[in-house]
């Protein structure tokens, strides 16, 4: 049985719950959490490493790992904790205390959160997507970097 379900049409709303029903025969326990909302594309993934790279070419920022540590702490964390009492609670208890040097390390592969790192942009709907691209853009190409060719695509 899969563990999300994104429901957009009649079919999708009776396999839900047809899946949530044989959860509860089966276990007598189930947790269910509800947001409205679309899921981030497959598509921004792709254009962010796209932006990832363009920074990395066009700037000191470093490479382009460590430019995607910096665009989710300084816009990722900011949209989260501007839009989820949930994340914002946990990260004033887990890493607010942390140096910026130590968080910006944790936004990266690391033991403690796996290869992705602290979870930011991965817990991000659709327009979350969208606003931090936008923030990519807007701090970036005012430092010169040319993201058009990028995001006409997006747009397209």
């Amino acid at each position: 049985m899969t563990d999300k379900i994104s429901v957009n049409c009649q079919a999708k709303l009776s396999e839900a719950i047809t899946c949530l029903t044989a959860m509860y025969r089966d276990k007598k326990f189930v947790v269910v959490s509800l947001r409205p909302g679309k899921d981030r594309t497959l598509d921004q993934n792709a254009l962010w490493f796209a932006l990832y790279q363009r920074i990395a070419q066009m700037t000191q920022v470093g490479d382009v790992e460590d430019a995607r540590r910096y665009c989710k702490l300084h816009f990722g964390v900011q949209i989260l904790l501007n839009e989820d009492e949930d994340f914002r609670a946990a990260w004033y208890r887990t890493m607010r205390h942390l140096s910026y040097e130590e968080k910006l390390d944790l936004m990266g592969g690391n033991a403690l959160f796996g290869p992705d790192g602290f979870p930011v942009t991965r817990l991000f709907n659709r327009a979350q997507g969208v606003a931090y691209t936008d923030r990519i853009d807007a701090e970036f190409t005012a430092k010169g970097v040319v993201f058009a060719d990028l995001l006409s695509k997006e747009a397209a």
